[in-house]
């Protein structure tokens, strides 16, 4: 849409008005062009207002060249107005192709996010899970003497948050069972020691029972 002047009142109108707003001249299709200024003015004018040239010249000029007498400027002329219509068609469906592309866009972003979050969540859950069931595992087994089990807790969960108190519970049980063995060799160290001394008491008994034979001179 371009802007002229209203050749009656000179005051600024756009192109496609039909008549001016401010004199109410009609405009559309009543409109020819200067043929020395190039401004325009009505059909109907002996004159250019802008130069003064006269307006019958300009009818016999555009006759003699078997052409029409009436100029219609900028986006007043049909095809014009044609062109400019497919421009602003073309215009909106790039904006509704930008507006539509943006869309699905926030809508792949936001399906990535919740799938995401989720997949997080998921993966807490897993995690929650196997926590509960090393703790279930755990506490099955924790006040067993068993050092086979726990060795096989840790070999089964060597991430476990327990397996550091079922290689504490190893150490106790063999360093208990190590005091056990020390106290039965003490104990048959002991027996044994017994036996030998009650051996020893019996032969010196035996010996003071035996008769004493005499001595030959």
């Amino acid at each position: 849409m371009s802007m002229l002047s209203c050749p009656e009142c000179g005051k600024r109108i756009s192109s496609m008005a039909w008549t001016c707003p401010h004199c109410g001249t009609d405009i559309k299709g009543h409109l020819v062009e200067c043929p020395n200024c190039g401004s325009y003015m009505l059909d109907s004018q002996d004159e250019c207002k802008q130069c003064g040239a006269k307006n019958e010249e300009h009818r016999e000029s555009k006759a003699s060249d078997g052409k029409n007498k009436n100029v219609v400027p900028g986006d007043m002329n049909e095809g014009s107005g044609g062109r400019h219509a497919g421009v602003w068609i073309t215009v909106i469906l790039v904006l509704i192709l930008c507006v539509g592309g943006y869309y699905a866009y926030t809508l792949y972003k936001e399906e990535e996010k919740a799938k995401a979050e989720a997949e997080r969540q998921a993966a807490m859950e897993l995690e929650l899970s196997v926590q509960k069931e090393q703790a279930r595992q755990w506490k099955a087994i924790a006040d067993c003497d068993s050092i086979e089990l726990l060795e096989q807790y840790i070999k089964a969960n060597p991430d476990s948050k327990f397996a550091g108190f079922a290689l504490d519970r190893i150490d106790s049980l063999r360093l208990r069972k190590a005091k056990l063995r020390c106290q039965e060799l003490e104990q048959k160290a002991l027996q044994k020691v017994q036996e030998l001394g009650e051996q020893q008491q019996d032969q010196t008994e035996q010996t003071k029972e035996q008769p004493q034979e005499p001595q030959q001179d």
